[in-house]
């Protein structure tokens, strides 16, 4: 690449784009840590309280060169978020911390055609793009994986479950009432 060549790159919240070429053969390490305006634009993207901490470490692998290049990346997350439970709508801090892998793949898969998709196969081979990884975004989706959907504060559950055992009796205590004062069905006026 020349020093006058333009890398296109989409920005995202947590951009670390990276050339796929400037990996040595091998393995080598990389960590990575969002600063505070990343850590609050990530927070809005994923409609949760706050992000209070993301950062990563990944070991990168890298074979082949040119059209056959790979890389392989093995990630281990640390992440500290604020969601709002479900149930009670508190805040509550969660702490994440999990390991991901994902493989880059040099090949130009709009040249190759239709791909059969094997199912079965944890993840497909992600494309390198104009010869570009952005590990900012691997983290960020990486993260964004393991967020709970429908987080629930600890201890909520015994909230739900007294809620349920109220909301039962009274529920059953309506059923009865409802059955003694309904008014006759059609068929019953007919018949008078």
């Amino acid at each position: 690449m020349t020093s006058s060549s333009v890398i296109s790159v989409a920005v995202t919240e947590f951009s670390r784009p990276v050339e796929a070429d400037s990996f040595q053969h091998g393995t080598s390490e990389k960590t990575f840590k969002a600063i505070k305006d990343e850590c609050e634009a990530l927070k809005q993207r994923f409609g949760i309280e706050a992000l209070k901490h993301l950062s990563a470490k990944l070991e990168i692998s890298r074979r082949g060169s040119g059209g056959r290049m790979k890389i392989t990346v093995n990630g281990r997350l640390d992440a500290a978020i604020t969601q709002n439970c479900v149930i009670t709508l508190d805040p509550f801090d969660t702490a994440i911390k999990s390991e991901f892998q994902t493989t880059f793949d040099a090949r130009d898969f709009e040249e190759l055609g239709d791909i059969d998709v094997d199912l079965q196969v944890d993840d497909q081979p992600e494309p390198i793009i104009d010869g570009i990884i952005d590990l900012g975004e691997l983290i960020s989706q990486s993260l964004a994986l393991e967020i709970d959907l429908h987080p629930r504060k600890p201890g909520a559950e015994s909230v739900l479950n007294t809620q349920n055992k109220s909301n039962n009796s009274d529920k059953s205590d309506d059923i009865c009432a409802c059955l003694l004062y309904t008014s006759p069905s059609p068929r019953d006026r007919q018949k008078s």
